[in-house]
C-alpha cells in the first residue's frame, strides 16, 4: 500500500541524518579502500548513537 501521507516538513531528526550520509557514502560505491571502510564505520556509529538516543528519548 502506498502511504499518502505527505513528507514531514520539520527538522530532521540526528537518525535520519546521519542515514542520509551513510546511504549518499555507499551510493556506487563498488570496491572499498581501508580508508573508505574506516569512514563508513565512523559514520554507523554516528548513526548508531543518534539511533540510541531516540531510544532513550522515547522512553
Amino acid at each position: 500500500m502506498v502511504s499518502t501521507n505527505p513528507p514531514s516538513t520539520g527538522p530532521r531528526s540526528p537518525a535520519a541524518l546521519a542515514n542520509e550520509a551513510i546511504r549518499a557514502y555507499v551510493a556506487g560505491k563498488r570496491s572499498w579502500s581501508p580508508a573508505e571502510l574506516r569512514e563508513l564505520d565512523r559514520l554507523r556509529a554516528v548513526w548508531w548513537q543518534a539511533i540510541r538516543e531516540e531510544v532513550v528519548k522515547a522512553a
